[in-house]
C-alpha cells in the first residue's frame, strides 16, 4: 500500500470495496484476539456472558484473567483505532446532508472510539493507578464514555437521515440515501438495546418487591447484581449483548452507507 493510499484511507476516503476489507480484516482481527481473550481466562474461574462483563476478560484481578488480560488490551485498541478512519468515512458520506450535522456525528463517533481505547488501557481490576483513583473508577467512567459516544452518535445520524428523507420529500427529488436498506441496522441495535433497558427496568422493579417481601418475611436477600446473575436478568448478558449490538451497527452501517460523490441524485453503493 502507497503512502498517498493510505493517508487517503485514514482519513476515511475509502473506496467500497476498501472498506469492507477494511471492515473485515478489522472485525476478524478484534474477534479473534478476543475468543483468544476467552480462552486464556482461566477454566476454574468460569468465565460466562450469565455472570461476567465483557471487560473481566482483560481484567487482571487473580479471579479474573491474570495471565492473559493484555489479550483484550490489544483487541480493544484494535476497535478503538480501527473505528477511527470509518468514522471519518461516515463524516464523509453525511456531509452531503449538512456539513455541520455530520461535523457533531464525527465528533460523537470519535467519543466512542476514545472510550473503547480508554478501557483497552484501563482494565476493570482493583489497585491505585492515578493517586487515589483505581483502575476500574477510570475504566466505569470510559465505559460510559463509549456509551454515551456511540450511542448519541447513533441516534445523531438517524435523526440526520430523516431529516434528509424529510427534505427530500417536501422538494420532490430523490433522498440521498436509502432510508429503507440504512434502517435494518437501526432496526437491529435499537432492538437489542430496547430489549436490554427494558429488562433492566423491570428487574429493578421486581428486585424491590422481591426486597420488601424477604424484609417482611424476615428473611435476608443478595444484591441485585448478585440475585440477577446466571438468569435472563443478569446485567452482565445485557452488557454483553450491548457491547456486540454496538460493534456489529458501526460495521453494518458503514457499509449500508452509499459510495461515491453525490451527481445530484441518491447514491448508490
Amino acid at each position: 500500500m502507497g503512502r498517498e493510499k493510505a493517508c487517503r484511507m485514514v482519513s476515511g476516503g475509502f473506496t467500497h470495496k476498501e472498506l469492507r476489507n477494511w471492515l473485515a480484516a478489522m472485525s476478524m482481527l478484534f474477534w479473534g484476539l478476543i475468543f483468544l481473550a476467552w480462552l486464556s481466562y482461566p477454566a476454574d474461574h468460569h468465565y460466562s456472558i450469565m455472570s461476567h462483563t465483557f471487560s473481566f476478560l482483560g481484567s487482571f484481578e487473580p479471579k479474573h484473567n491474570p495471565d492473559w488480560w493484555w489479550i483484550f488490551t490489544l483487541a480493544m485498541s484494535v476497535w478503538a483505532w480501527g473505528m477511527v478512519p470509518v468514522a471519518f468515512y461516515v463524516h464523509r458520506r453525511f456531509s452531503l446532508i449538512s456539513r455541520m450535522g455530520a461535523g457533531v456525528g464525527l465528533l460523537f463517533m470519535l467519543a466512542g472510539c476514545a472510550g473503547v481505547f480508554g478501557v483497552a488501557l484501563f482494565p476493570d481490576a482493583r489497585g491505585n493507578v492515578i493517586g487515589s483513583w483505581e483502575w476500574t473508577e477510570i475504566h466505569e467512567k470510559v465505559a460510559v464514555l463509549v456509551a454515551i459516544g456511540y450511542g448519541l452518535g447513533i441516534l445523531w445520524h438517524g435523526a440526520l437521515l430523516l431529516f434528509e428523507w424529510a427534505r427530500a420529500r417536501f422538494s420532490g427529488r430523490p433522498s440521498l440515501f436509502s432510508i429503507a436498506r440504512l434502517a435494518l441496522p437501526y432496526l437491529f441495535w435499537a432492538g437489542v438495546t430496547g430489549a436490554g433497558v427494558v429488562n433492566q427496568v423491570n428487574w429493578a422493579v421486581e428486585y424491590e418487591r422481591r426486597k420488601a417481601a424477604a424484609e417482611a418475611a424476615g428473611r435476608s436477600i443478595g444484591s441485585s447484581w448478585g440475585e440477577s446473575l446466571n438468569t435472563i436478568n443478569a446485567f452482565p448478558l445485557w452488557e454483553n449483548l450491548s457491547i456486540y449490538a454496538i460493534f456489529a451497527f458501526l460495521v453494518w452501517f458503514a457499509v449500508a452507507l452509499p459510495a461515491g460523490e453525490h451527481k445530484g441524485a441518491r447514491l448508490d453503493a
